[in-house]
């Protein structure tokens, strides 16, 4: 157990850490590349210690009743993301869809797999299979879960990034633990990710990886 909690440590607190340290001294920088560097090996060792194979890594499951509690609180997110910002930024509203609507359709497309589909290994896939003991019953799991999640976007140095991604954290976890499908979190992970950059809270939420983008032409 002690272990765990220093690898816990090390993984979900220590290494967002020394991100936002990083980005203080330097600046902005792509973060997918640590992203998927810390996924991979994530994904090995599911893999290979915890037995997943193609189910569990790609395949999907969607209880009854899951669909229609999924379309309620996207339907939620969306009214309190766009009216939200709205009312606190309007000069942000829809502001990628209008600014650059090619650089917006690249990110709709590629966000859920070059950015969902890694984090959703390390935060609901590696979490729930590794450290969730550490943290008793399901609830607690959950708050650790969103917790961890959140802490991952320190980066971003904001506190819209920290507030949006554990709220969203829970809702995830949740998500996880009902279907046991990773590929069903991530496809409602998308879905929020999809919704925050169209009603322009991605201002809050990219750095160095979206200006890469944006240098390709609409």
């Amino acid at each position: 157990m002690v272990r765990l909690c220093l690898e816990f440590i090390a993984l979900y607190v220590a290494l967002p850490a020394a991100l936002l340290a990083l980005r203080q001294a330097a600046g902005p920088f792509p973060v997918l590349p640590v992203l998927w560097a810390a996924a991979l090996p994530a994904g090995v060792y599911l893999v290979v210690r915890q037995g997943w194979g193609r189910r569990e890594l790609i395949g999907f499951a969607w209880p009854s009743g899951t669909g229609g509690r999924l379309l309620l609180r996207l339907a939620l997110a969306a009214a309190l993301l766009f009216g939200g910002l709205w009312l606190l930024e309007p000069a942000l509203f829809l502001e990628l869809p209008r600014r650059s609507p090619g650089l917006w359709a690249l990110v709709m497309l590629l966000y859920p797999v070059l950015s969902v589909y890694p984090q959703g290994l390390l935060y609901r896939g590696l979490f729930f299979a590794r450290y969730a003991r550490l943290f008793g019953g399901a609830r607690a799991q959950e708050l650790a879960a969103a917790a961890a999640f959140c802490l991952a976007h320190l980066v971003f140095a904001n506190v819209w990034a920290v507030a949006l991604t554990f709220v969203g954290g829970v809702l995830l976890a949740r998500t996880y633990r009902a279907t046991g499908s990773l590929m069903a979190s991530n496809i409602e992970h998308a879905a929020y990710g999809q919704l925050l950059f169209t009603a322009g809270w991605g201002r809050y939420l990219y750095h160095g990886t979206l200006r890469l983008l944006e240098r390709i032409p609409s």
